[in-house]
């Protein structure tokens, strides 16, 4: 059995149209992305042309697996994100102090919805 936009699920059906997606916020760029819950925020940065990498780090950066600590960005609220990654807290140990907001892109994932401001101007 199979229907387009619903899902089956215990015997209970569910309408993936009356799903309610996270919003991503980008304030700088005034650019708004929904996502699936758990998403991270760098994916739909780079799709809507946002910037996460500055300069030289455009080109030189470790694709998304949080090896080079490159793509700082400030969520907020931190309410709707996942906890603090060891990688994060690796490489943002002493920005977190500045900005507590202060996230990798690759490693937080959107849980609600989240105001991102990224650090390229």
């Amino acid at each position: 059995m199979q229907e387009i936009g619903f899902v089956w699920f215990c015997n209970e059906q569910i309408n993936l149209e009356d799903r309610v997606l996270p919003t991503i916020t980008f304030v700088r760029e005034n650019v708004q992305v929904e996502v699936p819950a758990g998403d991270h925020v760098r994916y739909p940065a780079l799709e809507n042309d946002v910037p996460v990498y500055c300069g030289l780090w455009k080109f030189a950066n470790c694709h998304g697996n949080g090896l080079c600590g490159t793509d700082r960005v400030a969520v907020s609220p931190s309410s709707n994100t996942n906890p603090l990654t060891f990688m994060e807290k690796f490489w943002l140990r002493g920005d977190r102090k500045k900005n507590p907001n202060m996230r990798l892109a690759c490693q937080v994932e959107v849980l609600g919805d989240v105001n991102v401001d990224t650090q390229c101007q």
